[in-house]
């Protein structure tokens, strides 16, 4: 019986640091989430409301939570994608990261967080043209650089409020992270 016992103990303490891990806990604002995407994104490609997934390139290890990377999976949404246009205007994308889902089936949720990429601007160059006479109507068709985002461009954003972790299915997004509807 003794020996039983001693046994059980044994094991239960091997198990204890694998159930410190499960515990729910916070990851703070200002930690840094690194990631790529599994399908490309582009300015003048992508869709306002566009669903995308990720991998995480880094663990996040902050405030007692530790996400791996491996079979780490999130999902985000387009929340704006807009073209680069004349007088130089750059083609941006903002972007929403909303979960990540581990392989061991623990969830982070993010509260809104959004971020922006931005395509180059060429609207100095516009403004110059535009001052020389009689060349100045050229300007307005200086078109800007749209932004691509492939599957191998090392994305990085700082969590703006903290994300929860948990052991359980993902709770519905708050009311704050509903996508902006495209302008027309």
């Amino acid at each position: 019986m003794y020996r039983a016992l001693l046994l059980l103990a044994l094991l239960g303490a091997s198990f204890l640091p694998a159930l410190a891990d499960e515990t729910p806990c916070t990851i703070p604002a200002g930690t840094r989430v690194q990631f790529h995407l599994l399908a490309p994104l582009s300015s003048n490609e992508s869709k306002t409301g566009q669903a995308f997934a990720f991998v995480l390139l880094q663990p996040i290890e902050a405030a007692g939570c530790a996400i791996p990377v491996d079979g780490t999976k999130g999902s985000g949404t387009v929340y704006l994608a807009g073209r680069s246009g004349n007088l130089g205007h750059e083609g941006d994308l903002t972007l929403r990261i909303d979960t990540l889902q581990t392989a061991r089936g623990r969830f982070v949720t993010f509260d809104d967080q959004r971020f922006e990429v931005n395509g180059g601007n060429r609207k100095a160059e516009s403004s110059t043209l535009g001052l020389v006479p009689d060349a100045g109507v050229a300007a307005i068709f200086i078109h800007g650089k749209d932004i691509r985002l492939d599957t191998t461009t090392p994305i990085e954003t700082d969590l703006l409020r903290p994300a929860g972790v948990t052991n359980g299915p993902v709770p519905a997004p708050s009311p704050a992270a509903s996508v902006r509807p495209a302008a027309n």
